[in-house]
């Protein structure tokens, strides 16, 4: 056998070999990623016995639909309605602020624009809970709690990703399109509403996904500033009831805690997996759909 048949099989012998260790280690982490989403699925249609039992049992023996009935009943649809209007306020006026300055960034240039985007870097690189205590004394001093704009302005201000992220973008957008707009006699607004954002569905698609499932899963904000159930969210909802909480929140059982911590999170899985190439582009900094 000639040596380049013997280093070619070598070669094959060896990819052969590193494809199945780098496949063993993607199912075992997906495994380990999917086994609680399964176990809370479960869960959630055992009866209390099957859900309190050791060692757990990972597929319950007889389904109880019923669980979802009773977990609707703690969580209430108000609770449901005011985490959408929460979230969605959220995301609508960040995804405007986020695309408005990314675009002025970019592509209106100014004195000191690099020192600014320096400046929005800075947050970027500081703990999220540095800013609660100053966010909420000022909320607190503005009479904002329990309002909706307690809640979602202070939140709203965080829009130094988003600024970035779309500064970026914009940065690769083709200069000729926005200068012939503007030649034509096209305002500003104009140019970004029939210019700009219509092409620019990718970072809009992925920065709505990131701010989605990041406002869904906010819990210290919403504890402190909707303090009265007309505000309350599932986040804050959910919480006492997976804890075992005094109250009518410890005479939950925990196949029914189960079915209200899917419900809670049913939202996130259908949004993420609906924009998952663009929530990893953006992960990923490029905010391209390719």
């Amino acid at each position: 056998m000639s040596n380049d048949k013997v280093k070619k099989k070598a070669f094959w012998t060896n990819k052969r070999a590193f494809d199945a260790i780098r496949y063993t280690a993607i199912i075992v982490l997906g495994l380990l990623t999917v086994l609680p989403i399964i176990f809370l699925v479960s869960g959630s249609f055992m009866s209390i016995a099957d859900a309190s039992s050791y060692p757990p049992k990972l597929f319950p023996p007889t389904l109880h639909p019923e669980n979802y009935a009773k977990a609707f009943d703690y969580l209430t649809g108000r609770t449901i309605i005011n985490s959408f209007i929460f979230v969605m306020g959220i995301l609508l006026c960040q995804l405007t602020l986020s695309m408005t300055a990314g675009f002025a960034l970019a592509k209106m240039p100014f004195k000191y624009a690099s020192a600014v985007v320096g400046l929005f870097a800075i947050p970027m690189f500081l703990p999220t809970n540095v800013s609660v205590i100053p966010l909420y004394l000022v909320t607190f001093k503005l009479h904002l709690l329990n309002t909706w704009g307690g809640m979602i302005l202070p939140i709203v201000g965080s829009t130094a990703f988003g600024t970035l992220l779309f500064r970026q973008f914009f940065v690769n957008f083709p200069d000729g399109l926005v200068d012939a707009a503007r030649i034509d006699g096209a305002s500003w607004p104009r140019v970004m509403l029939q210019i700009v954002v219509p092409l620019s569905k990718p970072p809009i698609a992925s920065y709505s996904a990131i701010t989605f499932l990041t406002a869904w899963n906010m819990y210290i904000w919403p504890l402190l500033v909707g303090t009265k159930d007309t505000f309350r969210v599932l986040t804050v909802q959910l919480a006492p009831i997976v804890q075992g909480g005094g109250g009518v929140y410890s005479e939950v059982p925990p196949n029914v805690a189960y079915a209200a911590a899917f419900i809670s999170s049913l939202p996130v899985m259908v949004v993420f997996l609906f924009a998952q190439r663009w929530f990893i582009n953006a992960i990923a900094g490029t905010g391209n759909d390719s």
